[in-house]
């Protein structure tokens, strides 16, 4: 049967690695009869690669207010595109790490409709969702939207896990959420994975993936070269907070201090290994989820394993005034103010090798204006003085 592969994320679990790998290997997964189309909606500040987008953008009025008519037809256009897709393909594959949440709250009504979308349209659909530790979930979370500057993103951990936990509770109760899902699309149609590299097939999450839509990861595919949508250290992470909190910083000169950063978060976190929760604020946590979590692993993945691992790593939490905060944040500043420099160093240089071959061609551009107003003496001199045409 023809099958829609959704795969919904959830967030912080390499979807935007698996992205890039369906996007870079289109054309040769096209030949193992598996489309990941190109769809033709594009939003602000949103990879191309999302291409389930369409399904949770919410659009807007010039009032602020929903545009449901618009996001609807958004829906269908995409839906449509599919449909095509199935056409000429056994399988169509669409990505977007944001359905596990939005799917509860926003959306409500998206899994149904999709449901009798497919059954209508003569296909089945099988969601991949990938589930993280939800202290780890947590925590993955809070540094992206810090990382982003979404609305969020001034919030400190404390505060995100609190309001997290209270506004979203279907996004870390794991159990309820594939049950109601399980209940649209059946059991037997969730394809359900640990985040944990030791439960990876060949302990790769590229290879894991090719697995879910039932193909191997042969020399014909090509990996992703690079680490995409790496986090911060916890150090960069609050001073990329600190600079949230500056509302007349643009998009585009957020993203650009926000480069730095990640630049230097990987030696930062050498430096000062630590964690963002402690040992006992960990263990709280992740007691509020057991019983949920021991069924998941039982009812839907089904390898007689627990879901997570209980191994919490025995690192010094998260200190503000940590004695590295300040060599970071020079480092920081340092980088920043030396790339402006280089890069005004280099448009001085563009501007003085402008400016000489203006002032080249003016000097030429005299010398034909002086040969203009005497035509006779240049014809004279060219003639008795052997001076050539050309």
């Amino acid at each position: 049967m023809k099958t829609l592969y959704l795969h919904i994320g959830t967030p912080k679990t390499a979807t935007s690695s698996i992205q890039e790998f369906l996007q870079i290997n289109r054309k040769t997964l096209e030949k193992h009869g598996c489309c990941f189309p190109k769809l033709p909606h594009k939003y602000p500040y949103v990879c191309s690669n999302r291409n389930a987008h369409f399904m949770v953008e919410n659009l807007y009025y010039e009032d602020g207010t929903r545009d449901f008519p618009l996001e609807m037809e958004f829906l269908r256009e995409g839906l449509d595109n599919v449909a095509e897709c199935m056409k000429e393909f056994d399988n169509v594959i669409l990505s977007e790490e944001n359905l596990w949440r939005v799917s509860s709250y926003s959306h409500k009504e998206l899994f149904p409709y999709l449901e009798q979308e497919a059954r209508q349209q003569g296909y089945q659909i099988k969601i991949i969702v990938y589930l993280r530790r939800q202290d780890q979930f947590l925590v993955s979370n809070w540094n992206q939207c810090v990382k982003q500057g979404k609305t969020s993103c001034r919030q400190t951990l404390e505060s995100f896990i609190k309001t997290t936990q209270k506004k979203y509770k279907l996004v870390l109760d794991y159990a309820s959420k594939l049950d109601r899902m399980a209940e649209l699309f059946g059991k037997e149609n969730l394809i359900v994975r640990r985040f944990d590299p030791g439960s990876w097939v060949r302990h790769s999450i590229i290879h894991d993936f090719m697995d879910c839509i039932g193909l191997e990861l042969t020399e014909d595919f090509i990996l992703p070269s690079r680490m995409v949508n790496p986090g911060l250290s916890g150090n960069n992470a609050e001073i990329k907070r600190i600079i949230n909190k500056e509302s007349s910083f643009s998009k585009e000169e957020n993203t650009f201090l926000t480069t730095f950063l990640k630049t230097l978060s990987p030696e930062s976190g050498e430096r000062y290994p630590c964690s963002m929760l402690s040992r006992e604020e960990t263990r709280t946590l992740l007691n509020k989820y057991a019983a949920g979590n021991a069924r998941v692993a039982s009812e839907y993945i089904k390898d007689n394993c627990p879901l997570f691992t209980d191994d919490i790593p025995d690192l010094p939490r998260w200190e503000k005034d940590n004695p590295y905060m300040t060599e970071d944040i020079i480092r920081f500043f340092s980088l920043v103010s030396i790339d402006l420099r280089r890069e005004n160093e280099i448009l001085r240089q563009e501007l003085k090798d402008l400016r000489q071959t203006v002032k080249d061609e003016q000097k030429v551009l005299r010398i034909f204006k002086n040969k203009l107003k005497h035509p006779f003496c240049t014809l004279w001199n060219r003639i008795f003085h052997h001076e050539s045409f050309t």
